[in-house]
């Protein structure tokens, strides 16, 4: 509840513009919160107030536009994607603490960007910049903060890793899908590969995700003597896997897996007791606190919702089968959680969608039998080709299966279901009629059959 609180204040701060009556209101419900000890229902509702006026605060500090004051300096903070017209970059506004998505008139100026590069803009918020409103030049990297730098630098040596990538592939579909999948390089990407793995339901595997994050973790875990030498392996891993999330740019899903993956790490080495569920809303509250604006991001959307489905309907579905039937039968096991996790993920992402993309793809449990072992072999693949380059080609060449395949399934009668275009309204009746179906079944499961 506090989530949602957050979430609801966050989508209405546009409607009240006075910064002091929030503040005000704020604090009023934190002070009724310490005052209502006694009473627990209403420090309760003290307590979501809180969280509503709080969502209330930092959306609206997210609502400010950018300051007239052009000249922006600017860094160039993805690499350069060539479209027809123009070349999309991403580009960090240092003393702003922003980051917005341009796309600059191509000229031979604008393809010579580079990672890194210093850039003086006009009206870099309004998407689609010209070629007089931009110029080479500023002091935009001395004015990084400490973190933005490190993030720089890590996203050189991905620079450098998908160089090595590029060398080794003549296809450049194959080497689009590797760099997406292992380094979360997407500029490569397509429209019609895009829309491949749209239409079979596989555009999960081109965004890292908790998936991803989730077979490297275990790897680490392995190396790490896992058990035998705890503390030391969740020391390691938690290290570990923010690297590899400042390697990949700090997606919005990626942060996420790696923020829940670090508190429950820290737990376990606490020996606290971690509900997935409350982690998962744990990890919301702070990267909506540290970025409000990542509520509208489809990807946020997406990841969370995905992964709220498959911790509320995976118990659900385990229920079904007889008590330790999956721990004595592995296959049975493999096969059941294959599915489970497609079928859950499936559900909680469906209404999204339908709403951002206007389809559902009805292949999907056939893609996942496919796509997620390939994920692992790819991912596993990949941590050997930066040790060993020459196994670049076999994994090149396994990622061309995968396509392959997925354009196999593309191709094959009614793949998906397009034309879908539910209302904000629609969407959000969907999602309350899954929590009434889901709260039922679990109702039903406490009822004790009378004898």
């Amino acid at each position: 509840m506090p989530t949602i609180c957050l979430v609801i204040g966050i989508m209405l701060a546009s409607m009240l513009s006075e910064m002091w009556v929030m503040f005000t209101f704020f604090c009023g419900s934190v002070l009724l919160a310490w005052l209502l000890g006694r009473w627990s229902m209403a420090q309760s509702l003290s307590i979501l107030s809180c969280f509503f006026w709080l969502g209330m605060l930092v959306g609206q500090s997210n609502e400010r536009p950018l300051s007239d004051d052009y000249p922006v300096e600017a860094v160039v903070f993805s690499e350069p994607s060539e479209k027809s017209k123009t070349i999309a970059v991403e580009l960090l506004l240092p003393e702003k603490s922003r980051r917005v998505r341009c796309y600059l008139w191509k000229d031979e100026r604008s393809r010579q960007l580079q990672l890194g590069s210093n850039l003086l803009v006009n009206h870099p918020d309004s998407g689609f910049v010209r070629s007089k409103d931009w110029a080479l030049g500023g002091d935009g990297y001395g004015k990084m903060s400490t973190i933005h730098r490190i993030q720089l630098r890590f996203l050189h040596y991905r620079h450098r890793l998908l160089s090595r990538y590029r060398a080794q592939s003549s296809d450049d579909e194959q080497y689009a899908v590797l760099a997406a999948m292992t380094l979360g390089d997407k500029s490569a990407l397509t429209k019609e590969l895009r829309e491949t793995y749209s239409v079979t339901g596989a555009s999960h595997i081109l965004a890292l995700s908790g998936l991803h994050l989730g077979v490297i973790y275990l790897l680490l875990f392995r190396l790490t003597f896992g058990r035998r030498r705890f503390l030391f392996s969740q020391v390691v891993i938690i290290l570990s896997i923010w690297a590899f999330a400042f390697l990949t740019g700090l997606s919005t899903s990626v942060v996420r897996s790696a923020t829940m993956i670090s508190v429950y790490a820290l737990f376990s080495v606490a020996g606290r007791h971690r509900s997935p569920v409350n982690l998962l809303c744990f990890t919301a509250i702070v990267m909506l606190l540290v970025s409000p604006s990542s509520l509208y991001d489809i990807g946020f959307q997406l990841s969370f919702s995905a992964v709220l489905a498959i911790l509320l309907l995976m118990p659900l579905f385990e229920s079904f089968f007889p008590e330790n039937y999956l721990v004595k039968h592995p296959i049975v096991r493999y096969i059941y959680n294959m599915v489970g996790v497609s079928v859950a993920a499936q559900i909680g992402v469906a209404p999204l969608i339908a709403y951002h993309f206007g389809r559902f793809s009805t292949y999907f449990l056939l893609t996942n039998f496919l796509v997620i072992p390939a994920a692992t072999i790819i991912l596993y693949g990949a941590l050997l080709v930066v040790l060993l380059p020459s196994c670049g080609s076999a994994l090149l060449w396994i990622v061309g299966l995968l396509n392959k395949a997925l354009g196999w399934i593309s191709q094959m009668p009614c793949s998906s279901i397009n034309g879908l275009h539910p209302s904000v309204l629609q969407v959000c009746l969907l999602y309350i009629v899954f929590f009434c179906f889901y709260f039922s079944l679990r109702t039903l499961q406490r009822v004790k059959p009378i004898t």
